[in-house]
């Protein structure tokens, strides 16, 4: 009786499971293991994939934004234009260029706006400065969207900025990634709450078949002052992050914007808001008049397993392809899929100078392991491929051609790609370029470049373990 049972749930397990992998698409490579595991594995198989198989998740907050988005042209309209950002993007750009931008509107929910001033902030300790400064500046509201906030001191000293804020009557939401931020104890959020602020974390573990999966974390971070003024970047909230010369410590950048792009930044907020809480922010008061604030043409690239399209795999892939003359690339965690390394790899052969500066330490040692497998074919076009060595680098930036800049919070991943809820800016202008090209030029300067010749012949037993993470890539 009890063989019975087992193989009547392993039985059932696996039948879900396949269903589940042959009714929604997915690249046939990974369709293939999953078949394989859940059939070989019994039991243990099927249940491994429908906690971290699933690839969709439908979030009625997008639903209600579309609704939304058709009132935006009314003459009674609850949004400002600059959330849709219908902006004229011909004037004064080369074809090569709005092409990059309209590829973008088509993929993302946000298009192109202008008069935005941007400031990339290198050090995370002024950073988290200029943050607090900003907090006690604001008079409407402050929402703070985070993967992980940490349980220490930089976390407790930020809340007391929170606190006197919501003290003097400011409205204050604070959003967590339940799973990313599970060491983030509540006695933390006493004081917040006591003083009138909200508190949210975002998809926490439950037994409710649609939100089991772990694979669905918000990776964004993002901080928006009364809609004018807003940080993101790939920075979270904590010790670890403040960049410090401590070896143990992590190299990242984030990013100060003012502006009419801050409000679709605060519109990422309010989806994602209105997904865990239940709470409608689609109201004119969070979306103030757009303030004019500097000179760059700027765009939210929101990407995440509710869109229709991979937004920010797409716009890259692009923005890669219609590199001239250079690519400049930092990221932590490089595990490309055929289509990113394919245009990466025609880049260099046909002339343009690719860079990238990826980690020689990591927080993940499989995901390094997997990402030095992607090497040789890379070296072999051409690449050149530098390991930053001082901490941990955490950093994630693209400057291409000296005038498109890329940075926020997506890894160069199929996690970030397909999985995860991220979010990038989409810069073009010389001087946010050049802003962006010293930060790469000093991550150069303290990495080693890697010798084509010498990495062929590393061991052949570090071959095969690169190899064998490389097999792990799609759940990495």
């Amino acid at each position: 009786m009890v063989g019975v049972s087992f193989y009547t749930l392993w039985l059932l397990l696996s039948l879900i499971a396949v269903v589940h992998l042959l009714i929604y698409k997915r690249e046939p490579s990974s369709t293939i293991a999953w078949l394989f595991f859940v059939t070989v594995v019994p039991i243990f198989g099927a249940l491994l994939f429908l906690i971290f198989g699933p690839q969709r998740l439908e979030r009625g907050a997008s639903k209600r934004r579309k609704e939304i988005e058709k009132l935006v042209r009314a003459p009674t309209a609850i949004l400002p234009l600059a959330v849709s950002g219908e902006v004229d993007i011909n004037a004064g750009l080369p074809a090569e260029d709005t092409a990059v931008l309209r590829l973008a509107r088509q993929v993302s929910d946000y298009g192109v706006t202008t008069g935005n001033g941007v400031e990339l902030l290198s050090d995370p300790h002024h950073a988290l400065l200029a943050m607090q400064s900003a907090i006690e500046a604001a008079e409407h509201f402050i929402h703070l969207e985070y993967y992980i906030i940490s349980n220490d001191e930089v976390t407790a000293a930020l809340f007391e900025y929170l606190v006197r804020a919501a003290e003097r009557g400011v409205e204050v939401r604070v959003l967590y990634d339940a799973i990313g931020s599970l060491s983030l104890k509540r006695i933390y959020f006493r004081k917040l709450i006591q003083a009138g602020a909200k508190i949210a974390g975002f998809l926490p573990f439950s037994l409710i078949p649609q939100r089991i999966n772990f694979n669905f974390r918000n990776h964004r971070k993002i901080l928006i002052i009364d809609g004018h003024t807003a940080f993101t970047g790939g920075t979270n909230i904590g010790r670890q992050y403040l960049g410090r010369r401590n070896k143990s410590q992590w190299h990242d950048y984030s990013v100060k914007i003012t502006g009419p792009v801050c409000l679709q930044l605060q519109d990422v907020f309010a989806k994602d808001w209105h997904f865990t809480t239940q709470e409608d922010l689609f109201q004119s008061s969070y979306y103030p008049q757009a303030r004019a604030a500097g000179d760059s043409i700027t765009q939210v690239l929101e990407s995440g397993p509710d869109t229709a399209f991979a937004t920010l795999h797409q716009a890259l892939f692009l923005a890669i392809n219609s590199a001239q003359y250079e690519i400049l690339l930092t990221t932590p965690y490089f595990i490309p899929d055929p289509a990113i390394m394919f245009a990466l790899t025609v880049a260099a052969l046909r002339g343009v100078r690719v860079r990238l500066v990826l980690p020689l330490k990591s927080d993940a040692p499989l995901v390094r392991y997997a990402s030095r497998s992607f090497y040789d074919g890379l070296l072999r076009a051409g690449v050149e491929i530098y390991e930053y060595q001082p901490r941990i680098l955490h950093a994630k930036l693209m400057v291409l051609d000296q005038k498109w800049t890329m940075l926020g919070s997506a890894n160069m991943d199929i996690r970030s790609f397909r999985l995860n809820f991220e979010l990038n800016l989409l810069i073009y202008g010389n001087s946010v370029a050049s802003q962006a090209t010293q930060l790469f030029q000093m991550d150069l300067a303290q990495s080693q470049a890697v010798d084509p010749e010498k990495f062929r012949r590393r061991p052949i037993g570090l071959q095969m373990l690169e190899n064998a993470c490389r097999l792990l890539s799609p759940v990495l």
